[in-house]
């Protein structure tokens, strides 16, 4: 070990309060960095073993999303009441279950089944250590914090995609999940351990008179507005083309609206969008997202596709992205301490729609490292927004709606996710069937992204300080 990092490791009192909450926030983190990294890499070979389009193949990511994003505010307003620890204990024994089902599964259903349960057992991770650092930390050390759980993820991205893509070249996609299944056991004492309840008693008498409907509603709405997206693997419709989800979905949003208007204790806060900086934080979260995940989809695809790249090599591709977002995660949370959010988000985005228009011009002959040296820029500027936003979205909520805000927060967030990945998956098929050439598939989509990334850059610059 380097002397300064030993000298920083000797500096940190590991039986204070904060530093124990720090261990046990990055336990949820390392397990959704491990799965999100090594995923990723198998995302190729998991297409070609199931023979899938690329909409099919976005499903195959998303079967995960759709409940990782769904429930979020359903964790964030049950941790308000039951407590964050006990619902992350029980989240992290969920994805444990799901991590099981996924690797033993028989066909592609069950696989994305498996899948479906480890995204409803991660759900409440984002916006359940989001809302105890918010609570546990004064505000002049919350971003540091937050910049410090969120270097995890990347963190785990450092040599995650290029161990999965040695365990996929050399035994199958299905070798991932021992390894994500031990990482949610070692995480669940982790929690237990380290992060303590703030009230001993839990009243469940609340959960009779809970707004269930709701819930049904707003999951409702999402998952029809995202068949929608991405209708031809649900419902053999051509994207953006089913009448009947296109109907649906702002039918049961505007139910949504009317129902909790009427709700004395609502499941959604709509009050909680007149705070400004909230809702613009929350939209740039998305947006970033998609910017995010958009790429994270694509590039095994253009590696494998374009420069006919295996496992490993996609795996080394990865890491050295996830390098690049280390590097700014923590750095970005420093500069929002310093300077606030509006800076460091705009300046990402603006970074972003630089790095999608690279991606749109390099031609088909260009070498493999210039993708990475381009991908390498995508992890820079999407780290530098991280923790920005969220110190941004949560300032000036109140500490008893710490969980719901940070729920739906991360909702919006993660909405974005699937929503990049279902229209990357829908662009990308109708490109390959429409050009000759691969590669003028993926430039068409990355050109569309750029757009995108603009639209976030000046929504950022709407951020205001309080």
């Amino acid at each position: 070990m380097p002397h300064a990092l030993r000298r920083t490791f000797r500096r940190i009192d590991w039986s204070s309060p904060q530093t124990r909450i720090l261990l046990g926030v990055m336990a949820p983190a390392v397990i959704t960095g491990m799965d999100h990294h090594m995923f990723g890499v198998t995302v190729p070979a998991i297409r070609s073993h199931f023979d899938l389009d690329a909409d099919t193949a976005a499903w195959v990511v998303m079967s995960y999303s759709l409940p990782f994003m769904a429930l979020m505010p359903l964790y964030g307003r049950m941790g308000d009441r039951l407590g964050k620890r006990l619902l992350l204990l029980i989240g992290t024994a969920i994805f444990f279950v799901g991590s099981l089902l996924a690797m033993t599964a028989p066909s592609l259903g069950m696989f994305m089944a498996g899948r479906f349960v480890q995204g409803m057992g991660a759900a409440g991770f984002v916006p359940l250590c989001i809302a105890l650092i918010t609570q546990r930390f004064p505000a002049a050390e919350r971003g540091r914090a937050l910049g410090t759980w969120n270097s995890v993820v990347p963190l785990a991205g450092l040599m995650l995609p290029y161990f999965a893509g040695l365990l996929v070249d050399a035994l199958s996609w299905r070798a991932i999940f021992p390894a994500i299944a031990l990482t949610a056991v070692i995480g669940f004492f982790t929690i237990r351990h380290n992060i303590r309840p703030l009230t001993t008693a839990v009243d469940f008498r609340f959960l009779r008179t809970f707004d269930w409907p709701g819930v049904i509603l707003l999951s409702s709405a999402l998952v029809t507005l995202f068949f929608y997206t991405s209708s031809r693997p649900v419902t053999g419709r051509p994207a953006l083309q089913d009448w009947r989800l296109l109907l649906a979905w702002p039918l049961l949003f505007t139910l949504l609206i009317l129902w909790e208007r009427r709700r004395p204790d609502p499941y959604i806060d709509l009050g909680l969008f007149r705070n400004r900086t909230f809702s613009v934080a929350s939209l740039c979260a998305g947006l970033r997202m998609a910017l995010m995940t958009s790429v994270s989809f694509l590039i095994p695809l253009y590696v494998s596709d374009v420069h006919g790249g295996d496992a490993s090599t996609i795996g080394i591709v990865l890491m050295l992205q996830a390098g690049m977002l280390f590097v700014t995660s923590r750095a970005g949370g420093q500069l929002a301490d310093r300077w606030g959010g509006r800076l460091p988000v705009a300046g990402g985005m603006a970074g972003l729609a630089v790095v999608m228009a690279l991606m749109a011009i390099l031609p088909e002959t260009a070498p493999l490292w210039a993708v990475v040296a381009v991908t390498m820029g995508h992890g820079l500027m999407i780290g530098m927004s991280l923790a920005p936003l969220h110190r941004a979205a949560m300032q000036g909520i109140d500490d008893a709606e710490t969980g719901l805000a940070a729920g739906l927060y991360s909702m919006i967030r993660f909405g974005g996710q699937i929503m990049g990945t279902a229209i990357a998956g829908v662009l990308l098929q109708a490109g390959l069937e429409r050009y000759a050439a691969p590669v003028q598939a993926y430039q068409s989509v990355f050109w569309i992204f750029a757009g995108v990334a603009l639209l976030a850059t000046f929504a950022a610059l709407q951020i205001r300080e309080a």
